[in-house]
């Protein structure tokens, strides 16, 4: 049978049917690598698993409190305090990877099946779908975020039905409001994304169809904005005193950059293994030009035109948070998704197929490569004395992912398995699970800690970084040895273990007599207090 066959054979299906077999195929394509590691080796994930630990063992670690679980972005959190206690942290870890993946592999050919009421269009997205399945904000660990993407679609997709298809039914009136919740409680910004894109759409009917649209949504949709309200409202006017590790930055991406990271902080994931989600991001960049006047509810060429101004617009850090801008591309791609044409040339076909097998059989080596790296890591933890006072110093947080620091969390695992101390967790806002009591000083924010080695592996190093930022010490290398000094002044009393991966000979060096080598492996090494 040729490909316009099964696809047509496809097409006939009913649309549950259909939905079923294309959610199944971008899930298994998506999911599989999570099986074959123990751990799923995202960037932030080991940071979170470590808060829940904490959350978990609360006698031991009495500088930190716990937040509670009504919050958005909490979603993961209240998973992992929950299904831990029945199948362990690591397990219940994978079981939410599993769940994003199948969440984003269902909803996305069901929203473009919705939109678009093309079922021949929804086979043929399913093809270049699965990059924004199996997403960079996955890989990064930001699961929450990751979850609310699909969710917050899927609220589009049933408002279309409660605007065009339905009219103000009851049952889906409350399906759409338990929705909004759901979708609030995994990512406040999504929602926020969501409603915009309602609003949109609501001005798009004029000013009788505004209000008729308005009258069908409001009463669905207010819950969930009136908790969006209130996150915003703790999220921006919480003292600053209490958010320890408040940082004011704000950085604006020049044109080249924002190109690229329209590739990198989306469809492309660890390594130059999956250089072939370069295939469906080519792709799905022409379909949207060409289909850009498409009109399709809640992704019309308005709603394109704004998700892109703020993509360009808005900063790439504020305040605290990173990847700002960046969490406009999910809609962008998706505004893309649902213009992928009904019909398409037989070797589009094969070649999108053929890149998301031989991408799926990549991704799940760069698993193997990235668990294998985690547990040289992790080599030390037998050697650990149980509840040691530990300082993790990360030279490269890099290894073997390029487009994520796969290693930046990894000292978590030894807060697990040893009830080390966790001087670089997420306890710098009441949007996390843990917060420190009082905050610690400067020297030990989190965010300033995890950045001092990378940026002082040697003199060289160090001064160049000056140099580039219009500061020229009188002499590199006593500066470079002051820093150094005063770091382990302070740490001395502080901490009686150190984790040193990947360090310079010219900052073992600097390390005081106070500290013993006790462990070397690779390059891994600890440190111990006389």
């Amino acid at each position: 049978m040729s490909d316009e066959g099964q696809v047509d054979r496809l097409a006939g299906l009913s649309t549950r049917a259909l939905v079923l077999r294309l959610g199944l195929f971008l899930f298994v394509l998506t999911a599989l690598p999570t099986l074959l590691v123990e751990v799923p080796p995202f960037q932030d994930l080991p940071n979170h698993l470590a808060s829940m630990h904490v959350v978990s063992h609360p006698e031991k670690y009495p500088e930190l409190v716990f937040n509670g679980h009504f919050k958005t972005n909490g979603a993961l959190f209240a998973w992992l305090h929950v299904v831990s206690k029945i199948t362990g942290l690591f397990v219940a870890a994978k079981l939410f990877v599993i769940l994003t993946c199948a969440v984003g592999s269902f909803v996305l050919p069901w929203a473009v099946v919705t939109l678009r009421d093309d079922k021949r269009r929804a086979i043929l997205a399913a093809l270049f779908a699965w990059p924004l399945v199996h997403n960079w904000f996955l890989v990064m660990g930001m699961l929450d975020y990751a979850l609310g993407v699909p969710l917050s679609i899927a609220l589009l997709a049933l408002c279309h039905r409660a605007l065009v298809k339905e009219g103000p039914r009851v049952a889906l009136g409350v399906t759409i409001a338990v929705l909004g919740a759901v979708t609030w409680y995994a990512h406040g910004f999504a929602l926020l994304v969501a409603y915009m894109l309602v609003f949109i759409e609501l001005l798009r009917r004029g000013g009788r169809g505004f209000l008729a649209g308005l009258k069908v949504l409001v009463l669905p949709l207010l819950p969930a904005a009136l908790l969006v309200v209130w996150s915003v409202f703790a999220h921006l006017f919480e003292p600053k005193g209490n958010m320890t590790g408040h940082l004011d930055l704000f950085r604006v991406l020049p044109a080249w950059e924002l190109v690229y990271n329209a590739w990198a902080e989306w469809t492309w994931t660890f390594s130059k293994l999956e250089a072939l989600t370069l295939v469906p991001t080519i792709a799905l960049a022409i379909f949207a030009y060409r289909g850009r006047k498409d009109d399709v509810p809640f992704f019309s060429k308005w709603a394109g035109l704004a998700l892109l101004v703020l993509y360009v617009f808005v900063p790439y850090t504020a305040t605290n948070w990173f990847h700002v801008n960046s969490r406009f591309l999910a809609y962008l791609w998706f505004f893309a998704l649902v213009r992928v044409p009904a019909k398409l040339p037989r070797g589009v076909v094969l070649g999108a197929l053929a890149a998301g097998l031989v991408n799926g059989a990549l991704t799940a080596v760069d698993y193997v490569r990235l668990d294998r790296e985690r547990r040289a890591f992790t080599a030390g933890i037998p050697s650990v004395p149980q509840g040691s006072r530990l300082l993790p110093l990360i030279f490269k947080a890099k290894g073997v992912s390029e487009n994520s620091r796969n290693l930046l969390h990894a000292w978590a695992y030894y807060v697990i398995a040893k009830d080390t101390s966790a001087p670089l967790l997420f306890a710098h806002s009441r949007s996390f699970p843990v917060m420190y009591r009082e905050p610690p000083p400067d020297r030990w924010n989190h965010m300033v800690l995890e950045g001092f080695a990378p940026g002082m592996p040697s003199a060289a190093h160090m001064c160049g970084f000056l140099q580039d930022h219009a500061l020229k010490p009188d002499d590199c290398e006593k500066e470079y040895q002051e820093r150094w000094a005063e770091l382990w002044t302070d740490a001395v009393p502080r901490f009686d273990h150190v984790l040193l991966w990947e360090a310079t000979p010219e900052a073992l060096a600097t390390v005081p007599p106070a500290y013993v080598k006790v462990f070397a492996e690779g390059k891994l090494e600890r440190r111990t207090a006389k």
